[in-house]
C-alpha cells in the first residue's frame, strides 16, 4: 500500500511538474533590454531562415529549367 501511495504522489508530482508554466523573465517588446549575444544569435537564425528558403527554390528552378529544355528540344525535332 506503501508503495502504491509514493508511486500516486510520484505521479502528482511529475504531472504538476509537466503542466507547469513556463517563465517569462522579459518582455518580447522590449528588444533593448536584451543581451547583445541574444540579440546576435538572433540575427544568425533570421539569415539561416533565409539562406533555407533561397535553398528550397534553387532546387525547383533547376528543375524548372530542365524541364523548358527538354520542352524546347522535343519540340524542334
Amino acid at each position: 500500500m506503501t508503495i502504491l501511495r509514493s508511486m500516486i504522489a510520484a505521479l502528482v508530482l511529475a504531472t504538476g511538474l509537466f503542466l507547469a508554466p513556463v517563465a517569462t523573465y522579459a518582455d518580447e517588446d522590449s528588444a533593448s533590454s536584451k543581451h547583445p549575444a541574444i540579440q546576435q544569435a538572433d540575427a544568425q537564425r533570421e539569415k539561416e531562415a533565409n539562406r533555407k528558403r533561397y535553398l528550397l527554390v534553387f532546387p525547383a528552378a533547376v528543375v524548372g529549367i530542365t524541364v523548358a529544355l527538354i520542352i524546347i528540344t522535343r519540340r524542334r525535332k
